[in-house]
C-alpha cells in the first residue's frame, strides 16, 4: 500500500501512545510484539510500564498509529434487544425502500448496511463505529455490528426487533416515520411499556411475574434487581414556600438502589425499598429448560431503559452457564443463535401477556 503523508486534524502523541499502552487491560505481551515488529527484542521480565514507556519514545506515524489502535481494540459487547409492533397496512416493500433509503444515508458516514429479504423477513445488518470520549485516545473508536429486523405479523403489520443504543434507535425512528409517509400515516407502533402505570407495585409486580413466566423454561433465581425511586418535587405556591422547597431539595436523596446476590428479591432489603415507593426497573435471573435435568442455565437480563415512564424495554441473555454430568459449573459461553432466537420470543411474548393482565382489574 502506498503511504500518504500530509497534515491531519488530530495526530497521538507520545503521551497518548504511553496511557494507551500502560492501561490495566493491555498485557505485557503485546507491547512486546509492537517491539518485535521494529526487531526490538527485549527481556521477559522487563516490567510493563517500562516497556510502554520506551515504545512511547519512538517515532510513529499515522499507519504505526492505526496499527496500535486496532490492536487495543475493545472487543464489541453484545448488546440489548428491544422490541415494537407496527400496525396499518404495511407493504413490504415499502419497508425495503425505506431501509434503502437509510442505507444510502448510512454509506456517505462510511458504515455499511446489508439488507435480506427472507419470506415474510426483512433483515439489515449494520456495521459502523461508535465513538466514545470517555476513553482514551487511541480506544474510542469502537466497531460495532448492529440489525433491525421486520417479521410480518399476520395481516396487522411487522413485528420490529432492533439492537438498542443511542446510534441505532434514531435509525429506526427514521424509518417508521418512512412507513407512516409512506402509508400516509396508517402506521400505529405499539410498545411494551409501563407509562400508564405509575404505581410503584405495579411496576415492580411485572418483573416479578416476568422473570417466572418464560414458557418451557423453569425459574431459578434473581441475582440483580436495580429499584428506582423518581424524586418528587413539592410546588411552590407563593413566596413563603421557597424556604421549605429549598429544604426539599437539599435533603438527603437517594434515587437508584442496586441488590446483587443470589434471591434478592427474597431480601427484606428489597422489601424495605418497596414500602418506601422503589420499583423495579432493570432484573437479572437464571432459568433452565423444565425438559432436561441437565440443561445449561441461562442468564437472562430485562429493563426499562427510562426509569421514570418505564419505557424503552430491552432484553438480552447475559451468558449460559454450562452444566457438565449434571452439575453447575462456573464456566460460560454465548448464547447460540437459534437459543436467542426462541428465548426473546419468548420473553417478549411473557412481557406482552403481563402488561394485558395488568390492564385486567384483578
Amino acid at each position: 500500500m502506498k503511504r500518504r503523508f500530509g497534515p491531519s486534524l488530530y495526530f497521538a502523541n507520545d503521551k497518548v501512545i504511553f496511557d494507551s499502552l500502560n492501561q490495566h487491560a493491555v498485557k505485557a505481551d503485546l507491547i512486546r510484539e509492537l517491539l518485535n515488529e521494529r526487531g526490538i527484542l527485549v527481556s521477559a521480565e522487563t516490567p510493563k510500564e517500562r516497556l510502554a514507556q520506551y515504545f512511547s519514545r519512538l517515532t510513529a506515524d499515522y499507519f504505526d498509529h492505526k496499527s496500535i489502535a486496532s490492536k487495543l481494540g475493545r472487543v464489541a459487547k453484545r448488546e440489548r434487544i428491544t422490541y415494537s409492533e407496527l400496525k396499518g397496512d404495511i407493504k413490504q416493500s415499502d419497508v425495503v425502500q425505506s431501509l434503502n433509503e437509510i442505507k444510502a444515508e448510512l454509506q456517505e458516514k462510511d458504515c455499511t448496511i446489508h439488507i435480506e429479504v427472507v419470506g415474510d423477513r426483512i433483515v439489515a445488518l449494520i456495521s459502523y463505529q461508535h465513538i466514545d470520549y470517555s476513553k482514551t485516545d487511541l480506544r474510542q473508536v469502537e466497531p460495532r455490528d448492529a440489525i433491525i429486523e421486520f417479521t410480518r405479523n399476520g395481516k396487522d403489520g411487522y413485528v420490529v426487533r432492533s439492537t438498542q443504543n443511542v446510534d441505532i434507535d434514531p435509525l429506526v425512528e427514521q424509518v417508521v416515520s418512512r412507513l407512516d409517509t409512506a402509508t400516509l400515516g396508517s402506521v400505529d407502533r405499539v410498545r411494551i411499556s409501563l407509562e400508564s402505570y405509575t404505581d410503584p407495585m405495579i411496576r415492580t409486580r411485572f418483573f416479578e411475574n416476568l422473570v417466572k413466566s418464560i414458557k418451557g423454561y423453569s425459574f431459578i433465581t434473581i441475582t440483580e434487581a436495580y429499584c428506582f425511586k423518581p424524586k418528587a418535587r413539592a410546588p411552590i405556591k407563593d413566596d413563603d414556600d421557597e424556604e421549605e422547597q429549598s429544604d426539599i431539595e437539599k435533603s438527603p436523596y437517594v434515587e437508584r438502589v442496586t441488590l446483587r446476590g443470589d434471591g434478592v428479591n427474597k431480601s427484606f432489603i428489597i422489601d424495605d425499598l418497596y414500602k418506601n415507593n422503589y420499583y423495579i426497573i432493570k432484573v437479572v435471573w437464571q432459568i433452565r429448560l423444565q425438559s432436561r435435568v441437565d440443561s445449561d442455565i441461562y442468564e437472562l437480563e430485562a429493563q426499562f431503559g427510562k426509569p421514570d415512564s418505564c419505557t424503552g424495554f430491552s432484553y438480552q441473555i447475559r451468558s449460559v452457564f454450562i452444566c457438565d454430568d449434571g452439575n453447575i459449573t462456573t464456566k460460560k459461553r454465548s448464547p447460540k443463535k437459534e437459543e436467542m432466537d426462541t428465548i426473546y420470543r419468548l420473553i417478549e411474548s411473557s412481557a406482552i401477556l403481563e402488561c394485558s393482565k395488568l390492564a385486567t382489574p384483578s
